[in-house]
């Protein structure tokens, strides 16, 4: 459009006396350089820093359109130098409800979770019992072998940093597709990297008073699902224990309806508290 008007104006001008001709031009490349800062200041790049951003509406907005999560992968826990390795079908509906099947070889099931804020049964099918108690880091790391809570799951699993979106300061900007934000909290501090690329977040650390990394997770290979941008793959590093936990999806689904987020224990199952 612009190369346009500047081969307009030169023909319109171009009979005109010298003097003419210079005020012509100067009132063309005016009007040009005007288009050329007003398309800069408000055209929106996608994988580019939008003007005015502000990391808890962008994290609220997506989080308000993320109800529920069907995913199915690869799980894999390592502790120590020991990696168990299984497959896995998972629904989340928003924080609430989780329901995790656990299978083996041959697709077999070995273990189901179904856990809220409240209260998780884990279901071992091998031994044919139920361990029921309070959805805690240290209940989940007795089943899991992972010091994670039922809230961490279910910010990792729709790729969220626990404890909520607000107190975050952002760190000066070094590029213009992915900004820091560090937020201090009790005795810890944790920071998160937003890429604009992937509309979320692609990294969160939680590091201690004495600066060692509590937790530190990685998400990536993002996929839009019903307008959500969600991780399919997610990878949480325990420093302190030696352990990682690694989710590997091959496939996620948003907002499905008609999902089932717990399950009953066959009533001959040994009941055992945590």
């Amino acid at each position: 459009m612009v190369q346009q008007q500047n081969n307009l104006s030169t023909r319109q001008f171009l009979y005109l006396p010298a003097l003419g001709l210079i005020v012509a031009s100067i009132f063309v490349l005016t009007i040009v350089c005007g288009c050329a800062t007003s398309s800069t200041t408000t055209a929106t790049v996608k994988g580019k820093r939008p003007a005015n951003f502000v990391l808890e509406q962008a994290l609220e907005k997506r989080s308000n359109l993320l109800n529920a999560l069907r995913a199915e992968g690869n799980l894999s826990v390592e502790v120590d130098g020991k990696k168990q390795q299984a497959q896995f079908v998972g629904s989340l509906y928003k924080r609430d409800s989780l329901l995790l099947t656990v299978t083996g070889p041959f697709n077999i099931a070995v273990a189901k979770v179904g856990s809220t804020p409240d209260f998780m049964n884990y279901y071992d099918a091998l031994s044919n019992t139920v361990y029921q108690g309070a959805p805690s880091p240290k209940n989940f790391q007795t089943r899991l072998g992972v010091p994670l809570s039922h809230n961490d799951i279910a910010c990792f699993l729709r790729g969220e940093a626990p404890g909520g979106f607000a107190g975050f300061t952002a760190e000066p900007a070094t590029s213009d597709s992915e900004d820091v934000f560090v937020r201090v909290r009790d005795t810890v501090t944790e920071r998160v990297v937003y890429s604009h690329r992937a509309e979320n977040i692609i990294s969160f650390k939680r590091t201690n008073k004495n600066g060692e990394i509590l937790i530190h997770t990685r998400f990536s290979n993002f996929v839009t699902s019903d307008n959500v941008s969600v991780p399919q793959d997610a990878f949480v590093l325990f420093p302190s224990i030696k352990a990682t936990f690694s989710v590997q999806c091959r496939n996620v689904e948003v907002n499905l309806k008609d999902q089932k987020y717990s399950f009953l224990p066959p009533l001959e199952a040994k009941r055992r508290k945590l």
